[in-house]
């Protein structure tokens, strides 16, 4: 009996092994591109903004071996080591809120579409028609029969650069996903089902050069991370709370002589501020024109992305120097990529979000009023 248990668990471990993967990317054919043609696109209405990466902590492991007694101590000392970080991105995110509206990120997207739509209204294939916009908060069903397009923008953990990444897809019951790809066997289900068309487009912004550590900038360093930790009402947390204790604990390391990427994304996040956010407008601006070319054009393109289908391909220089990238293989494979021409740094994203706290509570309250509505 174990044998045979053991024989089918080998059996269906191998079958898993034997699916082909292949890349997130759902080009059209050619009848499903003449079959769209004139096509309405739905942008999903912006609810978080710019939201700023950081590192969240998290030694729930290095607690597990000791039982309760360690979990807890987890826990807290995660506490004490996020509470500095998570405010201040949250902090950074309001900032950036103060600057730059919903309306504003929901405007400048619709239109960019609208012009890419005037643009090819003479083409043949795909193109686009009448622009209009969705809140997907409540519920993401995508719309039929059209084109769905979504954002997120993200700052690095270093607040140096700006990542923004669009997802386009296109559903249509009528027009269903027809699988370009020979298996063995029946497809997977995850390649019977889903939207007709799907692809991903990511723009980097610039990347701002990290300050110069000098006695005047350690000093307002700590006058930052002092300014963070006070209360509504301008208070110091009280000794012996969390608060303080994670204040503490920044207000050591920033005595050292190097700065870590939250405290570099103090100062960054000011010059992207300056000038009322012009330069990270113009940045946003630039990256809803990429998404709104490049999706047309994806549309209309038949070829169908490999896993291993080699090195990426440059698609297009730009006259300041920007690269249009495609990925030639690889789980994204067929997606595309926007550079800055002139790249700094690695830009990190860490593994958690923070977004301005206006916007959170915005977000909670639509949810409660959908629930409202349903009781």
């Amino acid at each position: 009996m174990k044998l045979a248990i053991c024989a089918i668990a080998c059996a269906s471990l191998l079958a898993a092994c034997a699916t082909t993967p292949v890349p997130n990317a759902r080009p059209l054919n050619t009848a499903q591109i003449e079959a769209m043609g004139p096509t309405p696109v739905v942008l999903a209405e912006e609810n978080a903004g710019v939201s700023k990466s950081w590192f969240m902590a998290d030694s729930s492991a290095a607690g597990a071996p000791y039982g309760l007694i360690g979990a807890l101590t987890s826990v807290v000392m995660d506490a004490i080591i996020n509470y500095g970080p998570s405010k201040r991105a949250e902090k950074s995110a309001s900032e950036i809120a103060e600057i730059i509206s919903l309306e504003e990120l929901n405007a400048s997207l619709v239109r960019e579409f609208q012009s890419q739509a005037a643009a090819s209204a003479a083409a043949q294939g795909v193109r686009f028609t009448e622009i209009s916009t969705a809140q997907r908060l409540i519920d993401e069903t995508p719309s039929d029969d059209a084109i769905n397009v979504s954002a997120s923008y993200v700052l690095a953990e270093d607040a140096s650069t700006l990542r923004i990444v669009f997802e386009v897809t296109y559903h249509n019951a009528a027009l269903p996903y027809v699988t370009p790809y020979a298996f063995e066997g029946a497809p997977p289900k995850a390649e019977t089902t889903g939207p007709t068309y799907r692809n991903t487009f990511t723009y980097f912004s610039r990347s701002l050069p990290a300050p110069e550590l000098t006695p005047e900038l350690r000093e307002r360093l700590i006058a930052s991370i002092q300014e963070s930790a006070r209360d509504e009402n301008g208070a110091l947390p009280a000794e012996d709370t969390d608060e303080f204790k994670s204040m503490t604990k920044e207000l050591e390391q920033a005595q050292d002589n190097s700065l870590t990427k939250g405290e570099i994304a103090i100062f960054l996040t000011r010059e992207w501020l300056k000038d009322n956010g012009a330069q990270l407008k113009a940045e946003i601006a630039n990256a809803h024109a990429f998404v709104a070319r490049y999706a047309l054009l994806d549309l209309n393109r038949t070829v169908v992305p490999s896993i291993d289908g080699g090195s990426d391909t440059l698609v297009e220089t730009q006259a300041d120097g920007r690269t249009i990238l495609r990925v030639g293989s690889g789980a994204t494979a067929g997606s595309y990529t926007s550079f800055a021409g002139h790249a700094g740094s690695f830009s990190t994203y860490g593994n958690a979000v923070s977004i301005a706290k206006d916007r959170t509570e915005r977000m909670q309250e639509l949810r409660k009023e959908s629930r409202r509505k349903t009781e």
